[in-house]
């Protein structure tokens, strides 16, 4: 792992407080060229995914994000406007299909003045929306076999 500035070792040391006091154990904590990715696994209604948390100390935000249904192959017009639906109904959580096919959900969340509460709230958020929209967007992708 490479050497932390004072600012990125701040910030890491808050959101693993956070995690910490929240009661999770994330599965890894890795620092590549100042980019810092942490890694939780969430365990859904559905199926189990990885939450991905990046920052770095050039950047104001922190973002959340989750790849959830691999390779998207069928239906992708369909899928694209439902998601667009989607984003219209969310208020933090945003979707998107990667460049690979795969479907996405991605917060974006403020380091000026992160609080324990903004951090929850965005994360629960992140995860209850993947929750809410997985199946329905599944079976949207599977119904056109």
């Amino acid at each position: 792992m490479a050497e932390l500035s004072e600012n990125e070792s701040s910030f890491l040391t808050t959101i693993l407080e956070f995690l910490k006091r929240f009661e999770w154990e994330p599965e890894s904590v890795e620092n590549s060229d100042g980019q810092i990715t942490i890694t939780l696994i969430a365990q859904l209604d559905i199926k189990e995914v990885k939450i991905y948390i990046k920052f770095n100390e050039t950047s104001h935000w922190m973002y959340f994000s989750a790849l959830f249904i691999n390779n998207v192959s069928n239906n992708q017009f369909d899928v694209y406007k439902r998601l667009l639906e989607i984003n219209y109904s969310t208020t933090l959580t945003k979707f998107g299909i990667s460049d690979k096919g795969s479907i996405y959900a991605l917060t974006e969340l403020s380091l000026q003045f992160i609080d324990y509460e903004e951090f929850l709230a965005a994360l629960r958020r992140l995860t209850n929306d993947i929750n809410t929209y997985l199946l329905p967007i599944a079976t949207m992708i599977r119904g056109s076999d």
